[in-house]
């Protein structure tokens, strides 16, 4: 009878095949399942049955794959190397109260370093590692269990969730709008001096435009360079220039009246950055991603209801 592609075997008769190619022998495959040859050899026999084909030649002590049989092997040998990587993992999730999270500089310090005390009020028993970094991520090298991303969905192999959508707002010291004010429109504000980060160059040229496509770029804007987003920020703090922030994370500067938006409200940008709080598959619904899933997305409501109190 002719099996469906989507029709498995029976998972023991892979297991004993997974064995026999890896190992190279029946009696080693035996001695690995902690079964008798005998056995292993049954199994083998319901493998081959289910596909109709000969996977593996016994002669003696010596087994050789056949040509169906090698195309078939790697494939099985690599998918339990997986469940085997996907057991440590989960185990160790379940046991370490150890949770390393990634996320970038600012979002660190302004999300979530100052909700740092309740996260372990809540959660006793958890050691929760905050890894500030903007290098980009690489989860199968660098030992994270979760972080806080930027970008658009799907991350590769990844469970993600939103947390916040991050609009671009112009923000200066209340000095600084004094100065060159009034700010009435996106002609007035490209005057102003406008801080940009190496992280994201040319930030302020496309908002500019499509907040007025009329305005004339070819003059040479007052732009000033920092290293980092965090920088930038220091910068307009200290009255030097204009940022676009990144709300709500942004928010606190405001409320403190470090930092203001500019008295006309600008509409917002079409283009849309989300912060997601992401984490491997495997370990998704263990307590401790869980507990750190509440908390962030916590963080993310405070803020957003922060920064509706002004409108933003």
């Amino acid at each position: 009878m002719q099996r469906s592609s989507s029709s498995l075997p029976p998972l023991a008769s892979l297991r004993a095949f997974e064995a026999v190619s890896r190992l190279g022998s029946v009696k080693l495959a035996s001695e690995y399942l902690n079964v008798t040859p005998s056995a292993i050899s049954h199994q083998l026999r319901t493998l081959e049955a289910h596909f109709g084909i000969q996977l593996i030649q016994i002669k003696g002590r010596n087994i050789a794959l056949t040509d169906e049989g090698a195309i078939y092997a790697p494939a099985i040998i690599r998918a339990f190397a997986d469940l085997f990587r996907a057991n440590e993992l989960l185990d160790g999730a379940l046991k370490d109260p150890l949770i390393h999270v990634s996320t970038t500089p600012t979002f660190a310090m302004l999300g979530a370093l100052p909700y740092l005390e309740k996260f372990y009020a809540e959660n006793p028993k958890l050691d929760l590692r905050l890894e500030a970094r903007n290098a980009d991520l690489d989860f199968d090298g660098d030992l994270f269990d979760a972080a806080v991303c930027i970008g658009t969905p799907p991350f590769q192999g990844m469970s993600a969730h939103r947390l916040f959508n991050s609009r671009l707002i112009p923000l200066a010291h209340p000095d600084l709008w004094e100065k060159f004010g009034p700010i009435r429109n996106a002609q007035d504000l490209a005057r102003m001096p406008l801080i940009e980060f190496q992280g994201a160059p040319l930030l302020w040229r496309p908002w500019l435009s499509e907040i007025d496509p009329t305005l004339d770029h070819n003059k040479e804007e007052p732009y000033l360079i920092s290293d980092s987003l965090l920088t930038a920020i220091q910068m307009a703090e200290s009255g030097l220039g204009v940022i676009l922030g990144p709300f709500p994370l942004i928010v606190s500067k405001v409320s403190a009246g470090i930092l203001r938006p500019a008295a006309v409200k600008f509409p917002p940008p079409k283009s849309e950055v989300d912060f997601y709080f992401v984490c491997r598959n495997v370990v998704e619904h263990t307590s401790k991603i869980k507990a750190a899933r509440k908390w962030l997305i916590e963080i993310a409501n405070s803020l957003e209801i922060e920064a509706k109190k002004f409108g933003l």
